[in-house]
């Protein structure tokens, strides 16, 4: 296989490792809020999910692990969505952004 391919691979690898790190910890929050889910609109969910995927490329992996996604308040999440608004226009995550999505998932 060529060194390209291989990096293609590599890279689509990396891509739906995110992908279903992202669904499974969505649907997490998802599923704990039930019908009370309905509140978020179809922007802050899609907002939700991009930034769930900006922290999963940021910290390590044993972090991401001890995340309890399924625990979180409407508070922790409209935070989640509000920081992600105010930083996901930005080219790539700054520290200070994951360090505050980070203590709203501890």
């Amino acid at each position: 296989m060529s060194r390209s391919t291989e990096e293609d691979l590599g890279r689509r690898r990396f891509q739906v490792q995110k992908e279903k790190a992202v669904e499974e910890a969505y649907e997490k929050i998802r599923r704990s809020f039930g019908e009370d889910w309905q509140c978020f609109s179809a922007e802050d969910c899609k907002v939700l999910r991009d930034v769930l995927g900006e922290i999963w490329i940021n910290v390590d992996r044993e972090c991401w692990k001890d995340y309890c996604f399924s625990t979180l308040s409407h508070n922790e999440v409209q935070t989640l969505i509000t920081i992600a608004k105010e930083v996901l226009g930005q080219k790539c995550m700054t520290q200070e952004a994951i360090a505050r999505l980070d203590e709203v998932l501890e």
